[in-house]
């Protein structure tokens, strides 16, 4: 009904009560009633989202976290609170593991393939992960190498399984960073060789997203990415 136009929601919603609906005044009330209604729920959802980044400031590792792309206080704290404990994985590839993120596999005789994702672990830092992973690729946040690799298991899969793939790689990193008390480093997580891509499709014991901790550097020489 209010359809789209430069200013918003809020702009066009005025334009309609003021203007379009003076053919039925009887409607004004109820469209003002909604929009202040609308104007309270925003007010409450500022305050709330300004005591969550009040909480995340407070944290370090929530900080630390929110280094990486996509990364903001929610899905920071949703993944600090799933892994508990930066030792809780000898490696950090096991991490995309834990939240359910990689595929199951089904072995038959002389069938062997890869299923869905177990969804296993904690569902809410798994949705945020994926989240994280759609803000990426459709936003375009200033990581160009990891979209590009990203949008490379696109092109051979689809978009669904590469924001899944990114979303792993996302908590493989993240828990990196945690582990070795380092920030975000867009070349530590984008792999620009396209014949690595064809080795992780083929070896389907490791996850995609396996990431060394060698290639995360301390956090004095590391270079901060924007968040979201």
């Amino acid at each position: 009904m209010f359809g789209k136009r430069v200013g918003g929601f809020k702009r066009r919603a005025t334009e309609i009560i003021t203007g379009e609906l003076a053919v039925a005044p009887e409607l004004i009330p109820i469209f003002e009633a909604l929009m202040h209604a609308r104007s309270e729920i925003l007010a409450r959802i500022a305050a709330l989202d300004g005591k969550i980044r009040a909480v995340a400031k407070q944290h370090g590792t929530v900080r630390l976290l929110m280094t990486a792309p996509g990364v903001g206080p929610i899905t920071a704290m949703a993944v600090t609170a799933a892994f508990d404990d930066a030792e809780r994985f000898n490696r950090s590839s096991s991490a995309g593991a834990y939240l359910g993120l990689t595929p199951r596999r089904y072995e038959s005789g002389e069938i062997s393939r890869n299923g869905r994702i177990s969804k296993s672990g904690d569902r809410f830092a798994r949705k945020c992960l994926y989240e994280a992973a759609n803000a990426i690729l459709s936003r375009k946040l200033g990581v160009p190498r990891l979209r590009e690799w990203a949008q490379a298991i696109a092109g051979r899969t689809g978009p669904r399984k590469a924001k899944v793939a990114l979303a792993r790689k996302l908590a493989v990193t993240l828990h990196a960073m945690w582990r070795t008390n380092t920030t975000f480093r867009e070349a530590a997580m984008a792999d620009p060789n396209p014949k690595q891509y064809a080795e992780l499709k083929r070896d389907r014991t490791r996850p995609a997203g396996t990431l060394s901790e060698g290639e995360i550097v301390p956090a004095s020489a590391a270079r901060t990415a924007h968040t979201t």
